[in-house]
């Protein structure tokens, strides 16, 4: 079987959980039996990705990754809606696949469902919450995802959650399978003297250390930490935040960690690769992503992975209640489940864990067995046989 995915984000950066998803699974296919067509956000780091992965990777400039789409010009936008439905179509024809993978909703969508009435193409949707979520409030483009999950033979998404917001847009609930999010093993490997060095850099020997990783964007919640830090450090003044990862809001929350007098206290990294993430997985004693819905941009989260990452670490986690968080923390199991806007709760709350290392113990060592039963080889089967089961090549 021959695979044809279409994914507008896709490493290197890894940044953005969909980029991730798609990653891990395609990293445990048998390989070279997928051609990956997507964009080339950083060139130098893509040429040493694309020569030690397991599948071909073709890559166009214009399209655009969400970790720096946002960044992007109106031209840059319009010339990514004319050029990639016309260049998804040529590799279309030019590789022949036997089922086609769309990475997310984007706009090479178009091609690959004109392929599907015209010529009979298999598809397969990856689906995960922010996108389905926005799009409803768009009508031109909602009419076509209501199109496009009608003709998919395959719906794939990572919750609960999101597998109700689809039914609600009319998809056919037989065709949807959650596969949850894998824990790649290089965000599990550490170097111990790579932890050293990070302490040392940052100073951090002998602090509490919080960890958010991901974009910075408002629903992660960041600024709900930065808030309930002066409450938490009359607790214990010896916790620090460090904050992992690049995007948008990142001059907003630096002015706010001025405006509450933070500077001591909140280390910002910038965008790190896998193995000094995973570091980070191993340096925290608690990993707070308390994020919230947005009802004006209508953003959410599908299965957020960072939870499970940090899990496969040991640690303890605290998120916010909304989007698909049930399927990645297991309430008073893996971590706490708590209204991400409510800084007092989670002050509260991060205290509690702090001072009950016993309690974060027993939750870092359920979120580690979580997390070992979603590894990429079962992730990448799931997907295998579902397609496997639609192109004709049983």
């Amino acid at each position: 079987m021959k695979i044809l995915l279409l994914a507008q984000s896709f490493p290197p950066p890894a940044a953005a959980g969909s980029a991730q998803y798609i990653a891990n699974i395609f990293s445990a296919l048998p390989p070279q039996t997928a051609v990956i067509m997507t964009g080339d956000a950083e060139p130098a780091h893509a040429k040493e990705f694309d020569a030690k992965f397991p599948q071909r990777i073709l890559r166009f400039p214009f399209i655009l990754h969400v970790a720096t789409g946002y960044k992007a010009s109106k031209i840059a936008r319009v010339r990514e809606y004319l050029l990639w439905p016309l260049a998804a179509g040529w590799v279309l024809w030019r590789e022949k696949p036997d089922v086609v993978m769309i990475g997310e909703f984007n706009v090479a969508t178009i091609t690959v469902l004109i392929a599907k009435l015209l010529f009979h193409i298999p598809y397969v949707l990856f689906t995960y919450a922010e996108e389905l979520t926005y799009i409803s409030g768009r009508p031109i483009y909602l009419r076509l995802l209501k199109n496009v999950l009608r003709n998919a033979d395959v719906i794939v998404t990572v919750s609960d959650f999101t597998k109700t917001i689809l039914e609600g847009l009319g998809a056919p609930a037989a065709r949807i399978h959650k596969i949850l999010p894998a824990v790649a093993e290089d965000k599990i490997r550490v170097d111990a003297g790579a932890l050293a060095a990070l302490r040392m850099k940052y100073s951090l020997d002998g602090r509490h250390i919080l960890l958010t990783a991901g974009r910075l964007v408002e629903r992660k919640g960041h600024a709900s930490v930065i808030e309930a830090l002066p409450v938490i450090l009359q607790t214990l003044p010896s916790v620090s935040y460090v904050i992992v990862g690049a995007g948008p809001e990142e001059e907003k929350l630096r002015n706010l960690v001025q405006g509450t007098g933070m500077q001591k206290h909140v280390v910002f990294t910038g965008r790190v690769d896998d193995s000094e993430l995973a570091c980070w997985y191993e340096i925290c004693d608690l990993f707070v992503m308390p994020h919230r819905d947005l009802p004006d941009t209508r953003e959410t989260e599908g299965c957020p992975t960072v939870f499970l990452e940090a899990g496969a670490h040991g640690k303890a986690v605290i998120g916010g209640k909304d989007g698909g968080v049930t399927d990645a923390i297991l309430q008073d199991r893996t971590g706490f489940i708590i209204d991400g806007t409510n800084t007092a709760k989670l002050a509260e709350t991060v205290c509690y864990l702090l001072n009950n290392s016993e309690v974060a113990a027993k939750m870092g060592a359920e979120g580690r067995a979580y997390a070992a039963t979603l590894d990429s080889k079962s992730r990448a089967a799931a997907v295998w046989n579902i397609s496997l089961q639609h192109s004709g090549r049983r």
